[in-house]
Parts: structure tokens; C-alpha cells; sequence
């Protein structure tokens, strides 16, 4: 609900520079102005609430919520003054931060020994060779967390320099002089008060008027036990006693009782990490995972919102959850990720039965956040912060393949894209903590990983000093022991020639790029607020495909996008048969909320949509067949990485392109091995072959099918 006089709609409307003419409609009404990106919502307020009016809408125009503040839904600002407002957000909240520092006698020194850091160097390296301070050189400059009032440090690191570390990036580093010479320091990781919405439930549930207690009270052996959830995190199992009766009535445990914990992620990569990440916390806590959600005391449901009905889907997941608790069931229910964001309080007041909506941002601060869900507070937790890094170990599903993110959010501003309000701006992490994550799970035995981020390519660039990508690459592809490593996504409008070059001159960097071109027609891609043409996006492939002629491309496209002609809709298709991708995921546009696009009345009708989504799936088929068959006959490197499930005799893996290789192999022998395997099946979107363990598993191959070695192996060598 947005309040909108007639004055304040023309004062913020007199400049639009280069918005685009779009038939959106907005109201000139002193009336209140209802936008939530809900086209039959929207439509409804608009034919009650005055006259239509088109006017040229981008994302900073667009009004925001009532109760959310613009940096959080990324509307109402420009780009730039949107990422000021998150950032002074998220440093508001800053109560410590983890540096390290090296001490030197002479500015050149300091200026030199930053430029050697943002190439790569290692700070620990450098610290120890170089640094002028007797308390931390041996620790390679660490000085842990530090704070304004650590006088304890006064000596080695003065409270000026505190003081500015303090309103420093994780990741950033920065050159000071004190009393006691040169400072080059580096903020590692930041602790944060927790900006959230915490209220007691003082209401009964509708219904049975079922009042929930404190699941505190399930682990605690008294009235009298204070303890709170991380001093009672070793609980296991124990029988209960019922204090009272009815509705009202209290259980505690004698001795202890074993606390369960289920969760349902969906979505993209980023979601998968993030409920990882939520597991590992729940894990730290003492709690056991249950796949039954209903034999857990804490249910978490980790949302994707990025395609239509989204919020639909969770509210008939929570439908059962919602009626257990009504029920008088002891249960805590946990809505996270990015419908969590989106929609926050409103959640609540839908299904009051939720504990906790929580955004994609504080996955690693489950357990903090938990403490006050057990103590029977409601939460609400979408504000800003930084994400801090995480100490506890995520529960990988795979023990051959990880997740490793590098960089959250998105600053980019496609009309269409709801990631801007989910997951907000940029963060980058900082290199040595990605690069001790890839460290610590290669000696874990880890063959692949995968690089994270919405926008990949922009690692680095909201560092300071500013880093690169293609330099990331090439550090952390270098881990000794990593057999392979891939990354997405890839934004056509940052992909570097230079990190082609990286992935053509790393071994261990798969030949496989995931760059998203959405449509083929440039008003489109225009209007989209893509940032590049449909030629520059096939010279991108064109580079590729000079470096690496048998790499894989794969793309996200969408069809039916507002005002999308036939023709348009065919320049996409010529895009395809230009490229000819390897794979492509489609989608059929749908309206997002704080999305400018959702508000523009040139919507395609549902129909013309289906069928468009029809035509470019089977082509996206037929081409990716295409691809396929190229390997017919060739020995491919194939990590195996589990059993196939349709098919127990055999295993299923995937070559260096990441198409999904399955052949007759003993699971338990193979799981983690790179293995030769002879294709001799191939469909649109797997392969099936023999294994030859005789030959190398090992190599990229050339246009005319020979291979090129690079890193021969013997066969079956891990």
C-alpha cells in the first residue's frame, strides 16, 4: 500500500531522460495507489481508484511498499543511490569486524604490498615476511575481532585504525598511518547486531484457539532451567512428562529429547548452497535431519520466487504445516529465501502459524535467529546486512561435488527480474575465504566445484581494492588436487575475453559457460534493460568458440516478454540456430512483483505464450541432440558421481560439458573417479556409454574430434 498524492506523482515524474514509453498505467489520484505487480490485483485498483494514464515506468519510479524500505525491494531508487542505501544499511549494523593487518615503516611500501593483494598475493604470506609487528607477524598478521572500545589492542592497532576498519567491507583492504607507522589492513568478516522483527505471540492460533508454547520449553528440565538454545544444543533424546493439560498444557524433558529438523529447498543453485548452508546450522545445533516433515519440531521451506504461482506453491506447502500447529502439534515453521524476502510480514499475517520468515541473506545466521523463535517470539528477517561467513560446515548433498559461492545478490536492473529485491545488491567474498573453502574441500576428498553467484562475472568489482574474475579463476582453478571446476552465471554484458582465456589456459576449468541471452531481438533486450545486442551476445560465442571449439554453451530464455511480436519471437529462434546451444532453459514470462515489467499493459496473451514455449523447446531439443551426437564414438573424461536411480547396475557421472554420462559400472568401485568411457548412445540431454579402463581419462578435443591432451592420468587414477 503506497500513499501517492497528485503533486508528489508529477514532482517524480517531471525528468524521465531515457525511460522507455511503456503503456504502464499509474493513477492521478490523491487516492492511495495499490501496485503489487499481481496484474488482476493491480487491474482491480486501478479501474477503482481513477482514471488510466500511461507513463513511462522504470524501476526507480516504481512506488514502494508501505512497512519496506526502498533499499529493500530495490524500487524507488536508482541503481546507484539504491547499493548507498544497502550499504549504509547493512554498516549500521556493524558491532565488530576480523582483520588482520601488516605493519610497515614507509607509504611505497604499504601502496605496493595492496596492489600485491588485490593480484592475488596471500596476506598471510606477505604478513610474515614482511610485517614490522612483533604481536601478529607469526600469525600471519592475524589480530582477530576488534571493535572501537579494544583498548586490549591500543598497542598494535590503535583505535583510529579500528575505528575506520570498522566501517570497511568484508573483503576490502585498506592503507592507514598511525603513531606506529604504516597500516595495511584487511576486513575478513564483519559481526552484525541482527536488524530484525521479533514479537512474542500473545494470540491464539485460529481454530481450537491453540495457544503455541515455547519449544525452549522441550528441551528444558524445569521452570527453573534458563538455558537457552545453543547451551541446550546437545540434546538428544529423552522421554517427557506433560505439566497441566488442554491446550495450555507445558512439556518438558526429564532428561533430554531429540529434536528433528526437515527441509524442502527449491529454486536455482544459489537456493541448494543456501539450504546447505541452513543444514549445517541445524546440524551445529545437535538436531537430526528427518526427510518426514512431519516428524520434525522445525520445518524449513526455502522459497524460490523467479517464476509465476510461486507464492501459491508455498502457501499450499504450508497448508498441512499450518493445520498440524493448529492442531496443538509442538512445531516450528521457517519460511526462507526469496519469497520470504519478497513478501516479509505479509506471510505472517496470511498464515500467523509461520515462526519465522527469513531472507536468503541470513541462511548462516539460522541458529542466532532461532533462539528467538524457541523462546516463542515471531520473526521477521529481510533487512540488509552483510553476509557474514559461516563457521559451521553445510550439509552437502553430494560427497564428490560442492557448492561454493562467491558472490550474492545482483545489482544489474532487468525490468523483468525480482533478484534485485530478493537477494539485493552485490557482495562480493572476500578471495582467501573462497579460496580456503576450495582448499579445505579438496583434502575432504572433493573432485568438482561449482562456482556461485547471480551475476558471476561482477565478482570483485565492489572490492576494494576492485578484483577481477578472470584473476579468481585462474587463483583458485590452480588448488592442488582439484580435478575440475565450473561457475555460473554468466551476464552476456561483463563476459571478458579474459576469462575465456582462463578457462581455455586452467585444466582443472571445465569447457562449459552458462550465459543467459533471454531474447534475440534487440527492442527486446532493450526494453529488458539487458545491456547489450544479440550480435555482441554471439561474438561472446564466437570468442568462445575460437579458444575452446568444443566447449559447451548453454543460455536461459524467455518468451512471451511484454509487447514480444511474432517477429521478435523469431529473432530468438535465429538466434538459436545461429548458436545452436548445447542446452537452454526456457521459460514463459511471467509478471514478478516489484518488477517494472509486470506493470506494463502490453502483456502476451497466456495462449501465444504456450505455444512459443512449445516451438523454442523443440528446437532447444533438436539442437541439443545435435550437440550430443558429436560425441558418439569419442572416449570422454566422466566424473562419477552416483548410482543411476532408474538403473541400479549402472552409475551416472558427467563430462567436462557437463552433459550427464551414464554406462555399467559398480557404484562403490567408481564414486568419485574420473573414468574413460567410450560413447555409444547419445539422446538430446544425456549420454550413454561403455568404459574403456585401459585408455587415460583425460582432454579436450579439437574441431576435427582428436584429442588435445591435457593432464594424462591413468585409468581410474583419482
Amino acid at each position: 500500500l503506497v500513499h501517492v498524492s497528485h503533486a508528489a506523482w508529477i514532482a517524480s515524474h517531471t525528468s524521465m531522460g531515457r525511460s522507455r514509453v511503456t503503456n504502464a498505467y499509474m493513477l492521478l489520484s490523491k487516492d492511495e495507489l495499490r501496485l503489487t505487480g499481481d496484474s488482476e490485483a493491480d487491474e482491480v485498483s486501478r479501474n477503482k481508484l481513477g482514471k488510466k494514464v500511461p507513463v513511462r515506468l522504470r524501476r526507480e519510479d516504481m512506488p514502494t511498499a508501505v512497512g519496506r524500505s526502498a533499499s529493500e525491494v530495490a524500487v524507488g531508487l536508482d541503481a546507484a543511490h539504491w547499493q548507498k542505501a544497502v550499504n549504509k544499511a547493512r554498516s549500521d549494523a556493524v558491532t565488530a569486524v576480523q582483520v588482520r593487518h601488516i605493519l610497515v615503516h614507509s607509504e611505497e611500501l604499504a601502496t605496493m604490498l595492496r596492489s600485491q593483494l588485490r593480484k592475488g598475493a596471500r596476506f598471510e604470506e606477505l604478513a610474515s615476511t614482511i610485517s614490522a609487528c612483533a604481536f601478529t607477524r607469526q600469525r600471519g598478521g592475524e589480530i582477530g575481532w576488534s571493535g572501537e572500545s579494544d583498548e586490549h589492542l591500543e598497542e598494535y592497532f590503535p583505535k583510529k585504525v579500528r575505528k575506520q576498519a570498522m566501517r570497511v567491507k568484508p573483503g576490502d583492504v585498506f592503507t592507514t598511518r598511525s603513531s606506529l607507522g604504516y597500516h595495511v589492513v584487511q576486513v575478513t568478516d564483519v559481526f552484525q547486531t541482527l536488524m530484525v522483527d521479533s514479537n512474542p505471540r500473545t494470540r491464539a492460533l485460529p481454530g481450537l484457539g491453540v495457544q503455541p508454547q515455547p519449544l525452549i520449553n522441550l528441551l528444558r528440565t524445569s521452570r527453573a532451567d534458563e538455558r537457552g538454545l545453543r547451551q541446550l544444543a546437545d540434546a538428544a533424546s529423552g522421554a517427557p512428562r506433560v505439566v497441566g493439560g488442554g491446550a495450555l498444557s507445558c512439556t518438558y524433558s526429564q532428561t533430554r529429547l531429540a529434536m528433528k529438523y526437515s527441509v524442502d529447498s527449491m529454486g536455482c543453485q544459489m537456493n541448494t548452497a543456501d539450504a546447505e548452508r541452513m543444514e549445517g546450522q541445524m546440524v551445529a545445533l545437535g538436531f537430526e535431519k528427518t526427510e518426514d516433515p512431519a516428524e520434525a519440531q522445525v520445518v524449513i521451506l526455502n522459497t524460490c520466487s523467479i517464476r509465476e504461482h510461486a507464492e501459491a506453491k508455498v502457501y499450499s506447502y504450508l497448508g498441512p504445516l499450518a493445520a498440524r500447529k493448529r492442531n496443538g502439534d509442538d512445531l516450528a515453521i521457517v519460511v526462507a529465501g526469496c519469497v520470504a524476502q519478497q513478501e516479509g510480514d505479509a506471510l505472517l499475517r496470511r498464515l500467523p502459524e509461520i515462526d519465522m520468515v527469513m531472507g536468503p541473506q541470513y541462511a548462516n545466521r539460522l541458529g542466532d535467529l532461532l533462539e528467538g523463535v524457541f523462546n516463542g517470539n515471531q520473526i521477521v528477517a529481510t533487512a540488509p546486512t552483510h553476509i557474514m561467513e559461516d563457521p559451521t560446515q553445510p550439509q552437502r548433498h553430494s560427497t564428490v561435488c560442492a557448492w561454493v559461492n562467491v558472490i550474492y545478490g545482483c545489482n544489474e536492473r532487468c525490468s523483468y527480474c525480482v533478484v534485485p529485491t530478493t537477494r539485493g545488491s552485490e557482495q562480493s567474498r572476500p578471495r582467501d575465504a573462497i579460496r580456503a573453502e576450495v582448499e579445505g574441500l579438496v583434502a575432504a576428498g572433493y573432485r568438482e566445484v561449482t562456482l556461485l553467484g547471480q551475476n558471476i562475472d561482477a565478482w570483485g568489482r565492489d572490492l576494494a581494492p576492485a578484483q577481477t574474475f578472470h584473476q579468481l579463476l585462474r587463483d583458485v582453478g590452480s588448488t592442488p588436487g582439484l580435478a575440475r571446476m565450473r561457475f555460473v552465471t554468466s551476464h552476456p554484458r561483463y563476459m571478458s575475453p579474459r576469462v575465456i582465456d582462463a578457462v581455455a589456459e586452467t585444466p582443472a576449468l571445465c569447457e562449459m559457460f552458462h550465459i543467459p541471452f533471454q531474447s534475440g531481438d534487440d527492442t527486446i533486450l532493450s526494453d529488458m534493460e539487458r545491456g547489450y545486442t544479440a550480435a555482441r551476445y554471439k561474438q561472446i560465442v564466437e570468442r568462445i568458440r575460437e579458444r575452446l571449439p568444443d566447449a559447451a554453451i548453454t543460455a536461459d530464455a524467455i518468451v512471451g516478454f511484454p509487447g514480444e511480436s511474432e517477429q521478435q519471437f523469431e529473432a530468438t529462434l535465429q538466434l538459436m540456430r545461429d548458436v545452436k546451444f548445447d542446452q537452454i532453459n526456457t521459460a514463459a514470462y511471467s509478471p514478478r512483483p516489484h518488477t517494472p515489467a509486470a506493470l506494463w499493459d502490453t502483456q502476451v496473451d497466456e495462449a501465444v505464450k504456450k505455444d512459443r514455449l512449445r516451438r523454442i523447446n523443440a528446437l532447444a531439443a533438436e539442437h541439443a541432440l545435435e550437440r550430443r551426437k558429436r560425441y558418439l564414438g569419442r572416449l570422454e573424461e566422466v566424473l562419477v558421481e552416483s548410482r543411476n536411480p532408474k538403473r541400479p547396475e549402472q552409475v551416472k557421472g558427467r563430462n567436462r560439458q557437463g552433459c550427464p554420462v551414464y554406462f555399467a559400472g559398480d557404484i562403490d568401485q567408481l564414486k568419485g573417479q574420473l573414468v574413460p568411457v567410450r560413447i555409444m548412445e547419445a539422446t538430446a540431454y544425456s549420454l550413454v556409454g561403455q568404459m574403456e579402463a585401459d585408455r587415460f581419462a583425460g582432454g579436450r578435443y579439437l574441431d576435427n574430434g582428436e584429442s588435445l591432451v591435457v593432464e594424462v592420468r591413468s585409468s581410474l587414477q583419482r
